[in-house]
């Protein structure tokens, strides 16, 4: 497919390099800061515009990769649902639900297919989570927690992506930032039925920025499953990428994810019978089969999931911890 890239920020170049390896060609991008749009130029070695209308008037596109900032990125994605055409959207999608809903409404009005780049959605630990929901030997699941704990927020300083540490852009800081994977495996798992929030917790005590480093909400759903996302930029510097873990009790089993001594990913399946041991593939693996498979139903005209009203849903779960942790 013909694709164009919206935006350097966050992780838009990598999105970018992983549709090119796919086979997909990079027709235009776009940023609207100057330097970031010549790195991408560069890059891609295509047109580069300075908005998401122009981008996507001046190439010919099949559609769009959209990344970027929080509060920008209803506007790119309104940009293509006024064009018709379809796109990929990187977390995490907007600054707050109430940016996002206008536009996903239209999305899904105008019938424009869209994706999300949800990589715990291709891990090998959630696959055997749903498998063990469905088959009933996980049990009902009653209990569910991540920790999504990576490096401080210096790691963006001085780069295109600074503003990740600007309240204003991003809608704050680790929960804005990193929360809809935990949360969107929480939604994925509970299915349909209303989930609300119970608690949350934020606070900038290590590194003292005036965004959160550390964060912990607490969900329920009306079928009594309770669901703790915790996000952070408390992981040293320069050891590993972060502090990654799972775990989904049911009323039958209970499975970890967590690393090995070699920062590979176990997962542990624990039963009255004993533990059973496997392996899940990497983050990188999980984003390139995400992308290949959202790429390919985008391609051929079909619905994705996740799509844009999930990433609505998301939203509205961390807009409500925050809301929590406000009130408290």
């Amino acid at each position: 497919m013909r694709l164009a890239l919206l935006s350097y920020s966050h992780h838009g170049r990598s999105l970018g390099r992983v549709a090119r390896s796919l086979g997909h060609e990079i027709t235009g991008v776009m940023d609207g800061e100057e330097e970031p749009r010549r790195a991408l130029e560069r890059e891609f070695e295509c047109p580069a515009f300075a908005t998401a209308a122009a981008c996507l008037d001046g190439c010919t596109v099949d559609a769009a990769v959209v990344a970027g900032k929080h509060i920008e990125m209803p506007g790119h994605i309104m940009a293509c649902v006024d064009r018709r055409i379809p796109y990929l959207v990187d977390k995490p999608f907007a600054d707050c639900a109430a940016r996002l809903r206008p536009v996903a409404e239209a999305s899904e009005r105008y019938g424009v297919f869209s994706a999300l780049t949800l990589p715990n959605r291709a891990s090998v630990t959630i696959a055997l989570v749903q498998q063990m929901i469905d088959d009933g030997s996980l049990g009902e699941l009653v209990l569910y927690n991540s920790r999504l704990n990576n490096g401080p927020p210096s790691r963006y300083d001085g780069k295109p992506s600074a503003w990740h540490n600007d309240a204003s852009v991003s809608g704050g800081g680790c929960w804005a930032v990193e929360a809809s994977h935990g949360l969107d495996t929480f939604l994925d798992l509970v299915g349909d039925q209303e989930v609300v929030a119970v608690s949350g917790v934020m606070s900038n005590a290590l590194h003292r920025r005036a965004v959160e480093d550390s964060a912990i909400g607490v969900l329920r759903a009306r079928d009594g499953a309770t669901g703790i996302v915790e996000t952070g930029y408390c992981y040293p510097s320069g050891a590993r990428s972060g502090d990654h873990f799972f775990r989904f009790v049911g009323t039958k089993a209970t499975v970890i994810q967590q690393y090995d001594s070699e920062g590979g990913f176990l997962i542990e399946v624990h039963t009255p019978e004993g533990v059973r041991v496997s392996r899940d593939i990497g983050h990188g693996e999980r984003m390139e089969r995400i992308v290949d498979e959202a790429l390919t139903a985008l391609a051929e005209g079909r619905p994705f999931t996740p799509g844009i009203g999930e990433a609505v849903r998301i939203l509205e779960a961390q807009d409500a911890v925050y809301a929590c942790a406000r009130s408290s």
